[in-house]
């Protein structure tokens, strides 16, 4: 191999720049000159030999004059060579060895002829190199100093283009891409058919003296080799096939504390939850997770009936920003041993490119948080790993194991039949989730960072502190669902709903009728919305003038109570056309949970408001009550008397009684009063 020496005219790369040695003193100092601009300076032997064991040195491609002396040698190992290749090259290293043994050489036919047919002789060569030849292989050698120089590249003879005009090659590109996108099955022969179609039709258009020749079949195995395997990959399988089959798979991305990454991603759970009242399968609730990525550890989730959102999103945020209060524990003998440490606000977050997390109030929610929001590239889940690995992991060692499972795909079931097993409530289901989080998966070594998510948390507090915001209240007013609406007399109008107070009052006066304003709402109470003027830095508290109807109200509910109104032809302002609406929404849930179909009962656990953080939701329950009071008093009275602790006399009013089920109790079973 070309080597590196202290000598003169030495060329060599010092950290990136290049040196000539010009002298080397007899006391061991060295005169090296900068190639680029001259400058003079001198180093001692050691310090030179010091940086070129610690790898700052390295010897340069090109001689003292600039010139390249780069030669294309087979640096490959030399077992892979042919053997009549090894042959040939002990062959020029005899010559070689020879001449190089001369004290001076020259390069004449007179003066090397006794030697190169004294060393023909040797190895009994018939055919010994010229004078010519001999020159060539000393003056390759002489420049690299390496034995490799003498390897003969035959692998390099002869022209690696293809003979074919460009426009043919245009052609085919075509005929290739063509036949793929009409079949990933496409072969050579009907690609080359497609080919041959086209030079024909250019052919058409041409003179005679210009014609295209047309490739024979053997021509197009050639050409379709020349593809890279992953482009044809990519016309096979597909693109994002292709970009899995020969991704290189590197290192995650690191982090070194707490809350410096949190990724946050939707599931569908693989299990089948029921109805608390009916027993009546409501469907596969969806999950949304917030984990943190140094620990992982869950720092937050929420759970409900609907389609992944941004409210979801909003509802995970939260619960992974705020101090955790203890679980209710509706299953008896299911105690919770750990409580859960994890809260604050996080650094960065990463999320794919769904609708829910591209809005502009997910946007501005990290910038109120402090925090960067990093979108993954499209079809690369792998750039949030950690929470798609972690939302495997929770359907493969918590929901597959559990009555009601739906497993992951459809032919695993079998003769299994999910509905009909399953068993659990929201409500339980909540409770048991909780109880893996923290007493299972959190003391379970993790394979990603080879020791338990909740000593790796703790481990992490060490370093790091989690911030919150300076109240509860300041949270609030930060995530939420964000509108921007126009201020009028009569107030701010939202989905129907009018809110209105004297707050507002300083906002009309200060900039006029038509103001538009910020507002922030929480989908699941429709109560009350914070409300921010033109140039106020605090928003104000505003609450819905008809507090009756939209205190516990959600943003579903509200919706589906309009289209009720919208469909009788009601005003949207009229309250006894929205109270009217309400029970008839009670009735249309009511009718949905008792449908024997799944898809109705789950609609109706979406539009009840279930969700982990009220699992145990009753639809618009001041309704209820308003329904009950307007039924007759006899048939109130026929309803008391089958209660077992209601009152017979009809003449004094019923009492109010209610029935409680205890923690675990069996459907069925006689209730507490």
């Amino acid at each position: 191999m070309s080597g590196f020496g202290l000598r003169k005219n030495m060329v060599f790369e010092w950290n990136g720049t290049c040196h000539r040695i010009d002298r080397v003193q007899p006391n061991g100092e060295i005169l090296l000159e900068r190639t680029e601009d001259g400058v003079l300076s001198i180093e001692g032997q050691d310090v030179l030999l010091r940086a070129y064991a610690a790898g700052e040195i390295k010897a340069s491609t090109t001689d003292s004059n600039g010139r390249d002396r780069t030669v294309p040698t087979f640096s490959r190992p030399l077992d892979e060579l042919s053997g009549t290749i090894q042959n040939e090259v002990a062959r020029r290293r005899h010559y070689l060895k020879a001449i190089l043994s001369l004290e001076k050489v020259v390069f004449t036919k007179g003066s090397l002829q006794p030697i190169v047919l004294e060393a023909a002789a040797q190895i009994s060569d018939p055919h010994p190199p010229s004078t010519i030849t001999l020159w060539r292989w000393y003056r390759r050698y002489r420049a690299t100093r390496d034995g490799r120089s003498l390897i003969p590249r035959v692998d390099r003879r002869g022209s690696s283009m293809p003979k074919q005009s460009d426009r043919v090659l245009q052609f085919a590109s075509e005929a290739i891409e063509e036949a793929f996108i009409f079949s990933p099955k496409a072969t050579c022969v009907s690609i080359h058919t497609r080919l041959l179609a086209k030079i024909d039709a250019d052919n058409r258009q041409l003179p005679a003296t210009a014609q295209h020749k047309k490739p024979a079949l053997r021509t197009m195995y050639r050409l379709l080799g020349r593809v890279e395997a992953y482009q044809q990959a990519a016309f096979r399988e597909g693109k994002a096939a292709a970009d899995k089959k020969y991704r290189l798979v590197q290192a995650s991305a690191r982090t070194t504390h707490i809350l410096e990454r949190v990724e946050i991603d939707h599931t569908p759970l693989d299990l089948f939850l029921v109805d608390d009242k009916t027993g009546l399968p409501l469907g596969r609730p969806t999950l949304t997770v917030v984990i943190d990525h140094f620990s992982r550890m869950l720092l937050g989730y929420y759970l409900s009936y609907g389609a992944p959102s941004l409210a979801a999103v909003m509802g995970a945020l939260r619960h992974a920003i705020l101090p955790k209060p203890p679980v209710a524990e509706v299953i008896p003998k299911l105690h919770i041993e750990h409580a859960w440490p994890c809260y604050g606000r996080p650094d960065r977050m990463v999320v794919d490119n769904g609708l829910e997390f591209h809005s502009k109030a997910l946007e501005e929610v990290a910038l109120d948080l402090g925090s960067h929001l990093l979108f993954c590239p499209k079809f690369e889940p792998r750039f949030k790993g950690a929470v798609e690995r972690y939302l495997g992991t929770i359907n493969r060692f918590l929901s597959h194991q559990l009555p009601g499972t739906s497993l992951a795909r459809l032919h695993e079931r079998g003769d299994y039949d999910p509905q009909k097993h399953a068993l659990f409530t929201l409500a339980e289901f909540n409770h048991i989730f909780q109880k893996w989080v923290l007493d299972v998966y959190a003391q379970t070594i993790h394979r990603g960072v080879h020791e338990t998510p909740w000593c790796r948390w703790h481990d992490g507090l060490k370093h790091r502190s989690p911030e919150l915001p300076e109240s509860v209240h300041a949270l609030q007013r930060r995530i939420g669902q964000i509108e921007e609406r126009a201020l009028r007399h009569d107030g701010i109008l939202l989905h129907g709903i009018r809110y209105n107070s004297a707050a507002l009052a300083p906002i009309l006066c200060a900039y006029g009728i038509g103001t538009k304003v910020r507002i922030l709402y929480d989908h699941e109470d429709l109560g009350t919305v914070q409300v921010w003027g033109p140039d106020d830095q605090e928003p104000i508290c505003v609450p819905a003038l008809d507090q009756s109807y939209a205190h516990g109200l959600t943003e579903l509910q509200n919706k589906m109570i309009r289209t009720l109104v919208r469909e009788k032809g009601a005003s949207q302002q009229d309250s006894a056309a929205l109270e009217q609406a309400k029970r008839d929404l009670v009735a249309v849930v009511d009718e949905l949970m008792a449908s024997r179909k799944q898809r109705d009962r789950r609609r109706a656990g979406a539009i009840r408001g279930i969700s982990s953080k009220n699992p145990g939701s009753e639809l618009l329950a001041a309704t209820a009550q308003e329904k009950l009071a307007t039924t007759s008093r006899n048939q109130a009275v026929e309803k008391i008397k089958q209660l077992p602790t209601a009152s017979l006399n009809p003449d004094t009013p019923p009492p109010v009684t209610y029935a409680f089920f205890r923690p675990g109790q069996q459907r069925g079973e006689e209730p507490t009063q």
